[in-house]
């Protein structure tokens, strides 16, 4: 509360937490979490539990552990405004947007909340289609532009780079698009989220 209340120290400190989080979490480190990993888990438990597999990569392990433990205490919203290495990426590009003019497009209420559920059914199908076929969500899970934005470095054929392009460049105009309507690891973590057990998080 009192971080907030100074308005110009708490946006520089943000802009630098989320410049951390893009070069460190997303470049360096390569710990950008996606719904391959929900469903990975999701199969983990359904066929055996083996800790190994998940000791593969201790950095995402690590962030995971932080994940599902302040989940339970304050929601997604830690994860989804603090580290998400392509979330902060959108953030960035929107606030070099702002600074430089570049009008902004406010979706209407109405609208919004329609598209708002594209990514919780988003989510289902890939679920729903993992139970059958693995391979195959993997694939749908695509519609996520992490592993070409940060895990890659647009270093991926054309398709997939001019895909995460247009998504970056409608986040110019439209703050947050991606994480707002199709991100579906969002959507994912949104679910057990709603059991967190404190609302110290204050929305404003």
């Amino acid at each position: 509360d009192k971080v907030t209340a100074h308005g110009r120290f708490y946006y520089r400190l943000r802009t630098f937490y989320l410049l951390l989080t893009f070069v460190f979490l997303g470049l360096i480190a390569n710990a950008q979490l996606s719904v391959v990993h929900v469903l990975t888990f999701i199969h983990a438990l359904l066929s055996g539990f083996r800790w190994e597999l998940f000791l593969l990569d201790p950095m995402v392990f690590v962030l995971w552990s932080f994940v599902a433990i302040s989940i339970l205490f304050w929601g997604r919203g830690v994860f989804c405004g603090w580290l998400c290495p392509f979330g902060t990426l959108q953030e960035l590009t929107n606030q070099l947007a702002r600074r430089l003019g570049i009008k902004q497009i406010e979706i209407p209420f109405g609208l919004h909340e329609r598209l708002w559920m594209i990514k919780y059914v988003l989510f289902l199908v890939i679920l729903a289609v993992s139970l059958n076929s693995i391979m195959a969500a993997f694939g749908l899970a695509e519609i996520e532009p992490f592993k070409t934005a940060i895990t890659m470095r647009f270093m991926r054929d054309w398709p997939f780079v001019t895909f995460a392009l247009t998504l970056l460049f409608i986040g110019i105009f439209v703050e947050r698009f991606f994480c707002r309507y199709l991100c579906t690891l969002g959507a994912a973590l949104a679910i057990p989220a709603r059991m967190r057990m404190f609302e110290w998080l204050k929305r404003y």
